[in-house]
């Protein structure tokens, strides 16, 4: 069984696993030293953390889908937490974040521990830097990994983009007024007005 090679000692700003390649597994049981990692391609790296206002719209997305869910019990939706989607490209490991995912009930047995495999919904909100990960790296992996639906929250721009999975390739689908429909949340229905007020100064 492989093991965890020593951390080397660095400026804890820059994070203490930075750069490390890594299983998932491995990964998975790295101790908390308050950074915020992701896996990408079997490479440890980190991002900032997220602005008031990345939270603050993430947060009204959240609260819809949650209050939803209690009271329609198809499954179960995650804020930050490390989805073990496979293998990237390279066919090293790969583990993100996202701000949002939603997995079916049927498909949540076994994942008390760990989530593992393509997530019905991931939700991503575009960061200040993250912008390029988020719209390229991301989707391709989300895409080639069958993710239902990738949601792309852009409050800079102001700008919500929604891809569906048809066919094996992500497609953008067109919101319908102030409102957007699920399919990957059958039943479900997005208060666009509620995220734009959001994006608004406070």
């Amino acid at each position: 069984m492989s093991t965890l090679a020593p951390a080397p000692t660095v400026d804890r700003t820059e994070g203490l696993w930075v750069g490390l390649r890594m299983t998932a597994d491995q990964f998975l049981q790295i101790l908390d030293d308050g950074q915020n990692y992701e896996l990408i391609d079997g490479v440890v790296v980190m991002s900032p953390s997220p602005a008031p206002k990345h939270q603050h719209v993430a947060g009204e997305i959240f609260t819809q889908l949650s209050l939803w869910l209690r009271d329609n019990r198809i499954g179960l939706a995650f804020a930050e937490t490390d989805v073990h989607l496979g293998q990237g490209p390279t066919g090293a490991d790969l583990v993100y974040k996202p701000e949002i995912v939603f997995i079916r009930a049927e498909r949540l047995p076994g994942m008390e521990e760990k989530l593992v495999g393509a997530p019905d919904l991931v939700v991503e909100v575009i960061s200040r830097g993250s912008r390029r990960f988020d719209t390229q790296t991301k989707k391709d992996d989300y895409e080639r990994s069958g993710v239902g639906e990738y949601w792309l929250i852009d409050p800079e721009r102001e700008a919500l983009t929604f891809y569906r999975l048809e066919g094996g390739r992500f497609v953008e689908v067109a919101a319908t007024g102030d409102t957007f429909a699920s399919q990957a949340v059958p039943g479900f229905i997005l208060d666009l007005a509620r995220v734009r007020q959001v994006f608004k100064p406070w």
